[in-house]
């Protein structure tokens, strides 16, 4: 009985005394998420502008098709896997957006903010969906300046979804929410370490 008491409470002090080690791991865990998420962003900006300077169509409409793929995911109703790719699932960018969310709920963080992180995770998504909308607007065209357009205003979209800090009033987006869990720029090229 004795024994049995003693285990309970070295694994009681075991869980206290982790319980805040855990956490951080957490918290690094989703700065790290949101770092691979701005990356990801980042090459969607990236596949929007090499569409939209594309010599052919249908050169225009692969990396339309890999923009699509990027925010929609494997389970997304637009998803193509590429010829002799695995068949690995693939997560969308805009489910990511799900958990940030959640993460919000469950974070120790002043009212206002969590609010102001809300609304950011919201527009992100509203732009990111506008951006897939334009995306797939350009896979339906037949003319090649008609879907340049459209991967134009996917890369806008997506633009807007970055939201570079700027010193005038703005629309909050992904860099309010990188402030906030003080994710900056030189953190994204650690995570990839």
């Amino acid at each position: 009985m004795k024994r049995m008491k003693r285990a309970f409470v070295f694994c009681l002090a075991l869980s206290v005394l982790t319980s805040p080690l855990i956490a951080q791991e957490e918290e690094r865990t989703f700065e790290h998420r949101l770092v691979a998420f701005t990356n990801q962003l980042r090459m969607g900006l990236t596949l929007a502008t090499v569409a939209t300077h594309s010599p052919t169509l249908r050169d225009l409409q692969l990396h339309a098709q890999q923009l699509v793929n990027l925010l929609e995911g494997s389970e997304g109703r637009h998803f193509s896997r590429p010829a002799g790719s695995e068949n690995v699932p693939i997560e969308g960018m805009a489910n990511a957006i799900q958990e940030w969310n959640d993460r919000f709920a469950e974070a120790d963080i002043a009212p206002p903010l969590r609010s102001t992180l809300s609304m950011s995770a919201r527009n992100v998504k509203t732009y990111l969906e506008l951006a897939l909308d334009a995306a797939l607007a350009s896979l339906q065209k037949q003319r090649l300046d008609l879907a340049s357009g459209d991967m134009l205003r996917a890369y806008a979209f997506l633009l807007a979804a970055y939201e570079k800090p700027c010193d005038t009033n703005y629309i909050p987006a992904l860099w309010t929410i990188l402030r906030a869990f003080e994710v900056s720029e030189a953190t994204e090229t650690s995570a990839d370490e």
